[in-house]
């Protein structure tokens, strides 16, 4: 008999657990619908564009995710998410400004994404049509006495753009 209340005291609060862990997942898939996706030459490939732009004018929260291929083998490398704060409907796509964030390096062999040791900060630009625009905010370069140190760090900062797979989520 203790045996039996023993093992009902053990597995009774792993299915509990398991129950609301299954709960909280429907509940994610409820409140959130990714409405437009595009591939990596920047074509939608499930839902539209203008199912997003309705939902935005509807007042829908928006989270925009996008993914890397640092390989160009059409198969992503990275992805990562945020929630939309800024967007721009413009000639039927949107935009968004992303926030700026502390420089990151992801190191794919180990898993592992490691922040930089230093002040520079990075933002961009993202749109429907999977450009990612974007650039390093540098940190004070005063001090730096080095021209070719100094022309490597200016470099950084350059606009660049990269084509890259779009998820627009929306918030329901």
């Amino acid at each position: 008999m203790k045996s039996i209340i023993l093992c009902c005291l053990c597995v009774f609060p792993i299915l509990l657990n398991a129950q609301k862990s299954s709960r909280k997942q429907a509940n994610i898939s409820k409140t959130s619908e990714i409405v437009c996706k595009t591939n990596f030459d920047g074509r939608v490939t499930d839902g539209s564009i203008e199912a997003l732009i309705e939902a935005i004018q509807q007042g829908a929260s928006v989270r925009v995710g996008w993914q890397l291929d640092f390989d160009n083998d059409n198969n992503p490398d990275l992805e990562h998410w945020i929630d939309a704060n800024f967007i721009t409907i413009l000639n039927g796509h949107v935009f968004n400004q992303i926030d700026v964030i502390y420089q990151q390096a992801p190191k794919k062999e180990i898993p592992q994404v490691k922040i930089m040791p230093s002040n520079t900060m990075w933002t961009g630009v993202i749109g429907t049509n999977g450009k990612l625009i974007h650039r390093y905010v540098l940190e004070d370069i005063g001090a730096i006495e080095d021209p070719e140190m100094i022309e490597r760090i200016m470099k950084r900062g350059e606009v660049k753009e990269t084509m890259v797979a779009t998820m627009w989520a929306v918030k329901r």
